[in-house]
């Protein structure tokens, strides 16, 4: 399998479950897949040449973490099971991103970077990250 098609696979999933937790819940979407992608963020900087590691990464997800379980749409093992599916996703769309060039993801994580930002000025925990 090359490395376009498991990104293009990748991030199919993330956006089809995204999508589709959208419409249940907020904690899933967008607050656990907020924490996913800083996590999978902070993961791809911990290897990547292209960006430095930045200990604040950790704590953007565990404040969008407490907004998921503040908002208790869902149980708690159902927002850590789908932070721990979508963060080695989003480790692989920052790849895609930085090291493939690749536009699909780029549009993906533009969408999901907008959605975070927007998402988190309306709550306490993340309204100053």
């Amino acid at each position: 399998m090359t490395h376009k098609l498991l990104t293009f696979g990748a991030l199919a999933l993330a956006v089809s479950a995204s999508n589709v937790a959208a419409e249940r819940n907020l904690s899933i979407y967008p607050a656990a897949q907020c924490a996913a992608f800083w996590l999978g963020y902070a993961d791809y900087a911990r290897v990547s040449a292209y960006l430095d590691h930045d200990p604040r990464d950790h704590i953007r997800a565990d404040a969008y973490r407490s907004v998921a379980y503040r908002l208790a749409t869902a149980p708690r093992a159902d927002i850590e099971a789908y932070v721990s599916e979508q963060r080695p996703l989003m480790e692989t769309m920052m790849d895609a991103v930085i090291y493939g060039s690749d536009g699909p993801s780029r549009d993906v994580f533009e969408r999901l970077t907008k959605t975070c930002k927007d998402f988190g000025q309306k709550h306490p925990e993340t309204r100053d990250l």
